[in-house]
């Protein structure tokens, strides 16, 4: 019989709409801010929505040689200094590692589409005369695992997983096999998506799915679960996490912020744009990580919903948890990131593991933010507006996209009492005030790109 290996978290790397820095997304993700704004990259005018989760204090040189980062869409910038960020959280020294059984599992939805138009409308402007001989390598979704790896230096398996918004729930569920099936010991994991274009944002709009903000004159949007909810808010940026098998990740002493537990997929084979009105594979999905966390629905936490504050899907959402965990429904506290961060497509999955281990370690769970007028038929316990304490071992992160893909991930807090006592000595609290700097991980032939 095979042993079953565990799968922990060491590490964690952010470059969010709240801050590229563990210490200060967690600060205002708890708070209840929000990093939703005008949009300052591209002119709205021309559409209904204005706002996004734009990140505007993010320079690729703090992690990139200039050079390099030329060569990089942000998409893969964004990938690359999480993956940085997140080996130096979990003081991971990759000198020390056996390279070939380190992995990369990255998600993304829409990759280097931003380059990829903004190559076209040079190359029509020039009569495709100079175009830039790095545009393919710039493009390809593969560019954001690849770059990774070519950052650390890494030799074991390198995927870019591309399933919609789901795609970093995938890459996570991937990792933890790999991990479990004893192919690697270490994965770097994570997503990472830059989608704030012109062209992506008129066809989002053209689609009748981003939230109307007359011009940025509304600001409290985007409303998962409210009754006035109407749409989403693009946003952009990265997550990566450090999984490692347990006993690897004893062995070198390494801080242990969770450790995932299980993970379930189901797919709606409806329709592209809209979910399954009945929920019913968003609640096996539910019901599938459950059992596979060897859990009962009772002694689950905290959910982490998907809450993309569509009309539609937060329905299903609500009607797919009632219907997976029964009575325990009313009881288990329900929060949505996506109200602060807006929907970051493939990163809003990073967004929403790395803020639910950070509440598990915190004993707090960041708020729903614009939930004001609650739906009567979205009658769970959201955390509306305002953040509180909370007691918590075990969470569920919904992650539910486009194409009806359905993935529940399941994970579990470390002893609290030992958590609190890391974050006073040297955790993330302590993480608060330190510069944006990436780790001094590898002496490979990728030295170049780390500073």
């Amino acid at each position: 019989m095979t042993h079953r290996r565990r799968v922990v978290i060491t590490g964690l790397g952010i470059v969010s709409p709240l801050g590229c820095d563990l210490g200060m997304f967690w600060h205002l993700l708890s708070r209840g801010e929000s990093g939703i704004k005008p949009i300052t990259s591209f002119d709205t005018s021309p559409f209904n929505a204005s706002l996004a989760g734009e990140i505007t204090d993010f320079d690729p040189t703090d992690f990139i040689h200039p050079k390099k980062a030329r060569r990089m869409g942000r998409v893969s910038q964004f990938a690359v200094a999480s993956a940085l960020m997140a080996g130096r959280d979990a003081a991971l020294d990759l000198d020390q590692e056996d390279r070939d059984r380190v992995g990369v599992c990255f998600g993304t939805s829409v990759g280097g589409l931003k380059e990829a138009f903004e190559a076209h409308d040079s190359m029509l402007a020039k009569q495709y005369k100079h175009t830039n001989p790095f545009t393919m390598t710039t493009t390809f979704p593969n560019a954001v695992s690849a770059e990774v790896s070519i950052a650390l230096g890494t030799h074991g398996e390198c995927e870019t997983y591309s399933i919609g918004c789901s795609s970093t729930a995938n890459a996570i569920g991937r990792a933890y096999d790999l991990i479990q099936g004893h192919d690697v010991d270490i994965v770097i994991a994570g997503g990472a998506e830059a989608p704030l274009h012109p062209t992506i944002f008129s066809a989002m709009d053209a689609g009748r799915t981003l939230a109307p903000d007359h011009g940025g004159s509304i600001r409290n949007l985007p409303r998962p679960f409210d009754q006035t909810r109407c749409g989403i808010v693009l946003g952009e940026g990265a997550g990566c996490l450090i999984l490692e098998e347990a006993e690897h990740a004893e062995r070198r002493g390494a801080r242990i912020y969770a450790e995932l537990e299980g993970w379930a997929f189901t797919t709606d084979a409806f329709s592209m744009a809209r979910p399954e009105e009945t929920g019913k594979e968003h609640r096996r999905s539910i019901e599938r990580a459950i059992a596979a966390a060897h859990w009962f629905p009772e002694e689950v936490d905290y959910i982490n919903a998907c809450g993309l504050g569509t009309v539609e899907l937060d329905l299903i959402e609500t009607l797919a948890i009632k219907a997976a965990m029964g009575s325990q429904a009313y009881r288990v506290p329900i929060s949505s990131f996506k109200s602060a961060l807006g929907h970051a497509f493939a990163a809003s999955g990073a967004f929403q593991l790395i803020g639910t281990v950070l509440a598990l370690q915190h004993q707090f769970i960041p708020p729903t933010l614009h939930l004001t007028q609650p739906d009567p038929q979205c009658d769970l316990d959201y955390v509306a507006c305002v953040g509180r304490p909370r007691t918590m071992q075990r969470a569920l992160i919904n992650s539910f996209g486009f194409g009806g893909k359905n993935i529940v991930i399941a994970v579990s807090g470390v002893d609290v009492a030992a958590s609190q006592d890391r974050l006073v000595h040297g955790g993330v609290g302590a993480l608060y005030h330190e510069p944006i700097a990436a780790p001094a991980l590898a002496k490979s032939p990728s030295t170049d790109l780390i500073q």
